[in-house]
């Protein structure tokens, strides 16, 4: 299975966010979080999961974000599974704007599944934007958990349970013979 983290910000928070992401995947065969901007649509492989992030606020989605998802083959929407997620610094959506509903909306409309639930995750605006440690970890235990999901969904058995939480191994040859978990 193929693990893309993929950031749509310049903003340092959102990078941080999708690094602490990229680091609870660094068992797949593509690992480290990029800007969007430095992802071609044709490097997207399946099966994969694709972690997509933006920061919160305004009305639009980001133009590199946009031109990435236009870019994506029909196939490639259908081959991978996505797990969206966005920065803020103000919790409340409705003043801040939601980064993770404009992506989740560009995502489904294009053909794409969400494996988990979008998630936000908060920086310090008095700060610097600083992103707290528990704010990581808890960016980290989420990643796992979307890998964890994305997993079941393909019942990739290239994957071992050690780099996921709680993802019990079956063996190869039950998920050939389809035997009922």
């Amino acid at each position: 299975m193929w693990v893309y983290v993929l950031y749509g910000s310049r903003s340092e928070s959102t990078e941080r966010i999708a690094r602490a992401i990229a680091s609870s995947v660094e068992w797949s065969n593509e690992y480290g979080a990029r800007p969007v901007s430095a992802v071609t649509p044709a490097e997207i492989r399946g099966p994969g999961l694709v972690f997509l992030g933006c920061p919160s606020g305004g009305s639009e989605l980001d133009r590199q974000i946009r031109r990435f998802l236009d870019g994506l083959p029909d196939r490639t929407m259908y081959n991978v599974v996505w797990a969206v997620f966005d920065s803020r610094a103000d919790p409340a959506p409705v003043i801040a704007g939601s980064g993770i509903r404009r992506l989740r909306r560009a995502i489904e409309h294009r053909g794409g599944r969400l494996v988990l639930t979008p998630q936000s995750f908060f920086s310090d605006e008095l700060h610097g934007h600083s992103v707290s440690s528990e704010e990581l970890e808890r960016a980290r235990t989420w990643g796992s958990a979307a890998i964890a999901a994305a997993v079941r969904t393909y019942r990739d058995p290239a994957v071992r349970a050690g780099a996921l939480s709680g993802v019990p191994m079956r063996p190869a040859w039950e998920l050939s013979c389809g035997t009922p978990s």
